[in-house]
């Protein structure tokens, strides 16, 4: 199997900070996946920042859910 660990920030601060802190993010997801065995190799990295967001909101709620990383099933 082969996976895609996409992350995600809020749409608030800056955009190059916000791409480097998702990519931040989804290398510390990895990084926890291959210390429990996970084939590094099969997992892909991609940051997105706070280009995509799920909710457009301005509540904290909206913010906190557009903090995320989302897995991503590229090969079965």
């Amino acid at each position: 199997m082969v996976i895609q660990l996409e992350g995600h920030t809020d749409t608030r601060g800056n955009a190059n900070l916000n791409v480097k802190l998702s990519e931040d993010r989804v290398i510390a997801v990895k990084n926890y996946l291959v210390s429990k065995g996970a084939n590094k190799r099969r997992i892909k990295t991609k940051a997105f920042g706070g280009t995509v967001p799920l909710s457009m909101e301005d509540t904290e709620e909206a913010h906190a859910l557009n903090r995320r990383v989302e897995l991503r099933v590229l090969q079965n």
